[in-house]
């Protein structure tokens, strides 16, 4: 259960009473609550029914193993951080099983402090990492909610005698893709020519006028789960950390999470997008590491114009490259990172590739 600002609580399980005292005392310095229990059943009995956000748990116990324990911790939160302490002479079918019921590391006795320390401290920047993403999400999908609510509302009372009904989603999906603008260095124009890339690809594949219609609307939704991304991390001028790639990854799931349950077309069209333009035709991608055709088309194809686009436009880290020099990085790559039919007829339409950058031009 996480539980947003709330103290950090960790659970500390151990049939030994001066066990559970000594891992305290070394974790002294750590802002945290401990709940220590040395009964399993209860220890288990009370994650049900309050917030923590990890747990320290001993293997051997008469009653619980370690596995078991972590088994049922599972059921109950599968976010939450697990460190297993084991003898020194734990056979590896015993962290085989721990590993498989999800613990994520482990502590041999005797516990070395500064082990313990900087294990746990790592998990606590992750686990806060988790809640913020969690809670961002949350936010800004009710948000979404309540903005595209409010936003029909308004144009229904004071156009319903003389808009349609499609220039109603049209202006809906305008105001997302400015959603999705906001937080980053993209500018408006970004939006346009990966739209207009997007619907040069649909005409080249003969996509009738409806699906380039809502590829169109749908391509500007690409990056929209970027506003749950840290400014710290979106606009650092340098290159991310794994840490921070990784949470940096996560605007693709958070975008698609975002869009999805959505009746409209265009907003169905923009969660395949969001979830699926980082994938990489070789499986090497994310969020699901999908490979060639498993791939969804919208998803094949908007990957090729944004990537093309970020690579001739500014970017806090980086300059603009030339038209030519990320026109050949697009070719250099078909079948590794992008679809080889889709960058055959991007590069065959390299005039009205250029048209659109030029047209658009930041």
């Amino acid at each position: 259960m996480i539980h947003g600002d709330n103290p950090f609580v960790i659970v500390n399980i151990d049939d030994n009473d001066m066990n559970l005292l000594l891992v305290e005392t070394y974790l002294q310095e750590i802002d945290a609550t401990f709940v220590n229990f040395t009964n399993p059943f209860a220890a288990v009995e009370y994650m049900q029914k309050h917030p923590f956000d990890m747990v320290i748990v001993d293997y051997k116990m008469p009653a619980m193993n370690g596995v078991e324990v972590t088994t049922a911790i599972k059921r109950i939160d599968p976010d939450a951080p697990i460190i297993m302490v084991t003898a020194s002479d734990a056979q590896d079918t015993i962290q085989i099983a721990a590993l498989i019921a999800g613990v994520n590391d482990f502590i041999k006795k005797p516990i070395n402090k500064a082990i313990l320390l900087n294990r746990v401290r790592n998990f606590i920047k992750l686990r806060r990492a988790i809640i913020r993403l969690n809670d961002q999400e949350k936010y800004l999908r009710t948000q979404v909610d309540k903005a595209t609510a409010n936003l029909h509302k308004t144009i229904d009372e004071l156009t319903e005698s003389y808009i349609t009904l499609e220039q109603k989603e049209h202006e809906t999906l305008r105001v997302l893709s400015r959603t999705a603008e906001y937080k980053d260095e993209e500018t408006a124009n970004h939006v346009k020519r990966v739209a207009g890339y997007t619907v040069l690809m649909a005409r080249c594949l003969n996509l009738d006028v409806i699906e380039q219609n809502i590829l169109h609307f749908a391509a500007p939704l690409h990056d929209i789960g970027k506003v749950g991304t840290p400014d710290s991390i979106l606009l650092k001028p340098g290159k991310l950390d794994d840490d921070e790639m990784k949470i940096m990854r996560e605007h693709a799931t958070i975008g698609a999470n975002i869009l999805k349950g959505s009746t409209s077309p265009y907003l169905q069209a923009g969660h395949i997008i969001a979830a699926s333009h980082h994938e990489k035709y070789d499986g090497s991608g994310y969020p699901k590491a999908l490979i060639g055709e498993d791939i969804p088309l919208y998803g094949r194809i908007v990957a090729i114009a944004d990537v093309f686009d970020a690579l001739t436009s500014v970017r806090p880290y980086k300059k603009a490259w030339p038209f030519e020099e990320a026109l050949d990085f697009i070719l250099q790559n078909a079948g590794s990172h992008f679809d080889p039919v889709l960058v055959k007829m991007f590069a065959e339409k390299r005039d009205d590739v250029y048209a659109i950058y030029t047209l658009y031009e930041d």
